[in-house]
């Protein structure tokens, strides 16, 4: 009987075991597909990483990079006490010097950016300024359509007129989405928001067209 009893044990313990560890190898193919497909769109022009530490007029930002400093700080942090732990487990509890690392890093980037944005011209650093995005940085003859926004700071009106260079080579509207041609020959297009209330304030894109 308490050889049966055992057995029964030792076969709930095994299943369990086995469980966790389908359970755990599923979590973390999902996260490496995750991160196999943010990195392929990062290739791919598809996720802009340019204002990842930087302001939108291109100059280096403290705060952003206080911030991604320490997220990277609390990641390795984490890591090393679950890998350290006997064996490998998530901590039940986060310990605080964690929480406190990451409230500071958040309090501080929080506080930055309500300063800056206090004022239109925070945001710029420069006054009246035009910044375009695109949704990508290339595209094919006859192939997808580039969406382009442009983002107006300074000036009261916020709408923009495009335009393409060289002319012809495609077209875009007047909500910035851009046309690749059906054929012709590999090159680049210029393409340029000027705002509406001063002709003086503009941005200009490179979109690859092969």
């Amino acid at each position: 009987m308490f050889l049966l009893m055992q057995a029964a044990q030792t076969t709930a313990q095994w299943t369990e075991r086995w469980i966790s560890t389908l359970s755990a190898w599923v979590a973390l193919g999902f996260l490496g597909l995750l991160g196999i497909a943010i990195l392929y769109y990062v290739f791919s022009g598809r996720i802009d990483l340019s204002g990842l530490i930087s302001e939108p007029t291109g100059d280096a930002s403290m705060s952003r990079f206080q911030l991604l400093v320490f997220t990277f700080v609390i990641a390795a942090s984490l890591f090393l006490i679950i890998a350290s732990a006997t064996p490998p487990a998530f901590p039940p509890n986060i310990p605080n010097g964690i929480l406190v690392l990451l409230g500071i890093s958040a309090s501080s980037y929080l506080v930055s950016k309500g300063i800056q944005t206090s004022s239109a011209e925070g945001l710029s650093g420069l006054g009246p300024q035009v910044t375009i995005k695109a949704d990508r940085a290339a595209t094919t003859f006859n192939g997808p359509t580039v969406q382009c926004q442009a983002d107006v700071v300074g000036l009261n009106d916020k709408t923009v007129t495009w335009a393409i260079d060289p002319i012809g080579f495609g077209s875009i509207d007047a909500n910035g989405k851009y046309t690749p041609p059906a054929q012709g020959q590999a090159t680049t297009v210029t393409v340029t928001a000027t705002a509406t209330e001063d002709v003086s304030v503009s941005d200009k894109e490179i979109i690859k067209v092969s």
